[in-house]
């Protein structure tokens, strides 16, 4: 079954992670569990220690800050679900998915304690916290919209 999943906070993000970390038989046509909640969760990591790759600082300050812009007004976004974080680490078809779980709930953790200066993103240029915060969410939400229950 296709579940519909929003998200407007990383606070729901976290309990729809939680529904699925208790979810058997989940299809993915991309991308395993692991490998969707190893990549939320180096985005999310990203914004704390430095994206490896950035995009050009006009596209980042013009196309970049159109595009979250836009996701931010309509509260989802839609992306390619398949694109890894350009210089981001391989993600491993092979780890437990209820581990990847784990790891991207206590990175979210992280990132809601974090009080020092968050770093550009990699298209959407410089973006507060709270501006993060929503991104994330409907980053996890896109991804997991994907996922047949």
């Amino acid at each position: 079954m296709k579940v519909k999943i929003n998200s407007s906070s990383l606070e729901d993000a976290e309990e729809n992670l939680l529904r699925l970390k208790n979810s058997r038989d989940v299809k993915c046509p991309n991308w395993n569990v692991s490998e969707i909640c190893q990549h939320c969760a180096q985005s999310i990591n990203y914004s704390m220690t430095g994206y490896p790759q950035l995009k050009p600082a006009l596209i980042r300050a013009t196309v970049g800050r159109a595009a979250i812009h836009k996701f931010l007004r309509q509260g989802y976004m839609k992306h390619d679900l398949t694109a890894p974080v350009p210089g981001g680490s391989k993600l491993d078809a092979s780890r437990n998915s209820e581990e990847s779980v784990d790891e991207l709930l206590s990175t979210i953790e992280k990132f809601r304690s974090y009080s020092g200066q968050l770093l550009p993103h990699l298209l959407f240029g410089k973006l507060s916290k709270d501006e993060y915060d929503s991104y994330f969410a409907m980053h996890i939400a896109d991804h997991l919209n994907e996922l047949i229950f």
